[in-house]
């Protein structure tokens, strides 16, 4: 029996290297240029606003100095995304506003028209039920 490295698997393969997208000049430069959030995500490669977040922080902790980033920490909430699964999703805090009187199991028709998407309520009309005459047997 021999013994096994950290270094290498089992299958004898050599295993894949992670590198960060951290380039700590370039995301000093950038910030102090006033750049976006969006725009140093496009110029470092970073996918997520969270890995943009962790890159911030470890620039923070290395400098030991607050660095403000527009965009960063704002999540608009009343702006619906296509996420990874292609899905739109609504929720009922992206729907009120004053007067509004969303329920539970309302149900929509959709309209779709160049750009735009239009959700339609659909209100049945619930008949009520008619108070049954008393009958005037057995008087």
């Amino acid at each position: 029996m021999s013994k096994k490295t950290a270094d290498t698997p089992k299958d004898g393969s050599k295993r894949k290297h992670f590198e960060s997208k951290f380039d700590e000049k370039v995301l000093r430069d950038m910030i102090n240029a006033g750049k976006t959030a969006d725009e140093i995500q496009q110029a470092l490669g970073v996918v997520s606003k969270q890995s943009l977040r962790q890159h911030v922080l470890k620039l923070i902790t290395r400098d030991r100095k607050v660095y403000e980033v527009p965009g960063l920490y704002v999540r608009n909430l009343k702006r619906p995304m296509v996420n990874f699964k292609g899905e739109v999703r609504l929720t009922r805090n992206m729907l009120d506003f004053p007067g509004s009187t969303y329920e539970p199991n309302d149900q929509f028709e959709i309209e779709i028209d160049n750009e735009k998407i239009v959700l339609l309520r659909i209100i049945d009309a619930v008949p009520t039920a008619a108070p049954e005459p008393e009958s005037s047997e057995g008087l």
